[in-house]
C-alpha cells in the first residue's frame, strides 16, 4: 500500500513539472544539491493530502523515508506534508526522531522551515518535554539546527494556535540566541518576536528593549516590524 501510494505521489507530482519553474525555484532557493519539478507548493500539498488519507497513521513514516531520501526537493515538500499529519497524530518519539534526522540533511530554509515550523511544534504541543532536546541543538555547529530551535515557536506564536503560556515559552527559546550573527538565526529569532507581538505588544516592546545590547540589528527590525 505505502509503496504503492509513493510510486502515484511521485508520478502526480512529475506529471505537472514546469522545468523552466523549477529554474527559478532552484534559483531562489540558492541551493544546486536538489532537482525542482516546479509544483507550487500548495498544489504539492493539496496532491500530497489526497494521496495519503486511505493510508494509516502507522504507515506514513515509511511513506516519509521514501520520499525525503530522493533529492528532489518537490518529494521532500512532500514528506513534510506526510509528517505534518504524523507528527499529529502518530508517535511522538518516532515523529521527533525523524525530524532529528531529518534536519542534519537540509540546506535550504525552504525545508527546514516547513519541517521544523508546524511539525517540530505539533512534538512539543503534544509533549512539552521535547523542548529541553531541541533546546539542546542551539549549541550546535549547524546553523540549520539553531534556526530549528526556534523555528516551533512562529507556530505556537499564531492567532489560531497561540495560548497565553506560549509567550515566556517563546521567549525562553529565543535566548540563547540573541547574539547569534548568523543570518538564517537572526532572521528566526525576529520571525519569532514579530508574530508573537500580534498576540502580546507590549511583553515583546519590553523584552527587545531589556535585551537590545545584546541583541542583532536584524533581530531587533525584524522583531519590532509590528509595533
Amino acid at each position: 500500500m505505502v509503496e504503492a501510494t509513493r510510486r502515484a505521489l511521485e508520478e502526480d507530482l512529475r506529471s505537472r513539472m514546469d522545468k523552466e519553474k523549477g529554474k527559478m525555484v532552484a534559483s531562489y532557493m540558492k541551493t544546486s544539491s536538489l532537482q525542482f519539478l516546479g509544483v507550487s507548493v500548495t498544489e504539492a500539498r493539496r496532491i500530497t493530502r489526497s494521496h495519503i488519507k486511505e493510508l494509516a497513521v502507522d504507515d506514513l513514516p515509511l511513506l516519509i523515508e521514501q520520499l525525503w531520501k530522493q533529492p528532489v526537493f518537490d518529494f521532500k515538500l512532500a514528506a513534510i506534508e506526510v509528517l505534518e499529519k504524523y507528527s499529529a497524530k502518530g508517535d511522538i518519539k518516532t515523529a521527533f526522531i525523524m525530524i532529528d534526522r531529518m534536519v542534519d540533511d537540509v540546506d535550504t530554509w525552504s525545508t527546514v522551515d516547513p519541517l521544523c515550523i508546524v511539525c517540530l511544534a505539533n512534538v512539543i504541543i503534544r509533549n512539552p518535554a521535547y523542548e529541553k532536546k531541541i533546546a539542546a541543538w542551539g549549541k550546535s555547529s549547524n546553523f540549520w539546527r539553531r534556526r530549528a530551535t526556534v523555528l516551533p515557536y512562529v507556530h505556537l506564536s499564531k492567532k489560531r494556535i497561540y495560548r497565553e503560556e506560549f509567550a515566556a515559552r517563546a521567549l525562553a527559546a529565543v535566548v540563547p540566541h540573541l547574539s547569534d550573527s548568523e543570518f538564517f538565526v537572526a532572521k528566526a529569532v525576529g520571525w519569532v518576536l514579530r508574530e508573537l507581538s500580534k498576540r502580546e505588544p507590549n511583553l515583546v516592546r519590553s523584552f527587545i528593549e531589556e535585551n537590545r545590547e545584546n541583541m542583532t540589528k536584524l533581530s531587533i527590525r525584524e522583531g519590532s516590524k509590528k509595533l
